[in-house]
């Protein structure tokens, strides 16, 4: 007979009534199984509630039982009948994960790169959506329709209640400075700043200057204007892309001496919980003077449920102020960095045909003049504003 997956009793019977004991308890449809006889002693085992009656049943019958083996449980949650805080702690549980079932424990934000996490959940907390809100009293439609009107650079938001998070998904509107105007909007191609033209490709329009002409900033290189020769003239969306060379000056400064903060060895840490947007305890965000902190978030899990609350730990590093006074050719070498900083973030975009530096030294530091022939696309569209007479 298979076994109850609920637990079991293991228990010996001696007596002259054995046989005729257990007939009648199966007759009584008392599931009994893993019989045995070992040197005239029969083992079996029951399910503890029908121990109970086989018990009971016994006085009728010249056997003597005992127990020899308990599992399940029930067995097991007995050993703890008189301890209170667990039953306490037990219930407290149950109805904490009661009521947090009905509030909102987290929110997650996916799709954002221009909008950031803070403004969607400043905005989120301002139409009633947060951490710690109840999840009955939830307007995600509304909130969706708000957050359209809001933020100008979404193109679609969805915040969807999954249990007791709240999902939002958003789709950005591509910003693409090389787009331009939209397609069908009356334009010129002017430049966007004075340089000698290299090379042009004309998509539409009319090219007003020949390669090797100079032309100042806002000058208008290609006409969306066409006269057709019939004396018909149409006004058009012009586009190309004019490559001019120019030339443009940057210039740094570095002292030979500066005061600057290091970090010594002296830390200390601190940790807290955050829950529903309050902290415990409320006193954590009194940092001192004269420290760095850095933190790291960790979440809390019970069971394998994530909790509604994080715990953070707080790392302070203590800084202190040390004169620096650096050699001529240290301060050569941090010039051409922040010099390699600005290329790279700033004519990333551009070609650089030729440079010239230049160092220009006082009593108190050193600046670096650099002096850059560079080439680049100045196509820029400006809008053609007319009155259409017929």
């Amino acid at each position: 007979m298979k076994r109850p997956d609920y637990g079991y009793v293991k228990f010996s019977l001696i007596g002259t009534d054995c046989e005729e004991f257990i007939s009648s308890a199966m007759e009584d449809e008392i599931k009994i199984y893993d019989i045995e006889n070992i040197d005239k002693i029969i083992y079996c085992k029951v399910s503890p509630s029908d121990y109970i009656r086989l018990f009971k049943k016994r006085r009728k019958y010249t056997v003597r039982m005992r127990i020899e083996e308990k599992r399940g449980i029930r067995f097991k949650l007995y050993k703890y009948r008189n301890r209170y805080g667990i039953l306490i702690g037990m219930l407290s549980y149950g109805i904490i994960l009661l009521l947090c079932s009905g509030i909102v424990w987290d929110i997650t934000i996916t799709g954002n790169n221009n909008i950031s996490d803070e403004s969607i959940i400043d905005f989120l907390a301002e139409n009633g959506i947060y951490a710690g809100a109840s999840r009955k009293d939830l307007q995600l439609t509304v909130a969706e329709l708000k957050a359209m009107l809001y933020f100008d650079d979404l193109s679609w938001i969805s915040i969807e209640n999954e249990g007791s998070r709240v999902n939002v998904k958003i789709s950005e509107r591509i910003i693409n400075s090389d787009t331009g105007l939209p397609a069908g909007t009356p334009c010129n191609i002017v430049a966007s700043r004075g340089g000698i033209i290299k090379e042009a490709e004309v998509y539409r329009g009319t090219m007003l200057y020949e390669i090797g002409s100079g032309v100042a900033a806002g000058d208008v290189i290609v006409s969306g204007i066409v006269n057709d020769g019939a004396g018909h003239i149409s006004v058009n969306h012009a586009d190309a892309k004019i490559v001019a060379e120019f030339e443009e000056e940057v210039s740094f400064y570095q002292e030979f001496k500066t005061y600057e903060q290091k970090n010594t060895d002296e830390t200390y840490t601190k940790e807290y919980i955050k829950l529903f947007g309050f902290t415990f305890p409320h006193n954590i965000n009194e940092y001192l003077d004269g420290y760095t902190y850095t933190s790291e978030n960790y979440e809390v899990k019970f069971f394998g449920i994530k909790m509604p609350w994080t715990r953070t730990v707080v790392t302070g590093t203590k800084n202190e102020t040390i004169e620096v006074t650096r050699t001529v050719n240290d301060v050569k070498r941090l010039l051409e960095q922040k010099l390699e900083l600005y290329e790279m973030n700033l004519l990333k975009d551009l070609t650089v045909v030729d440079r010239d530096i230049e160092y220009q030294r006082d009593e108190k530091g050193i600046k670096l003049i650099c002096k850059y022939t560079l080439q680049g696309n100045i196509a820029k569209q400006s809008e053609i504003f007319y009155r259409n007479e017929e």
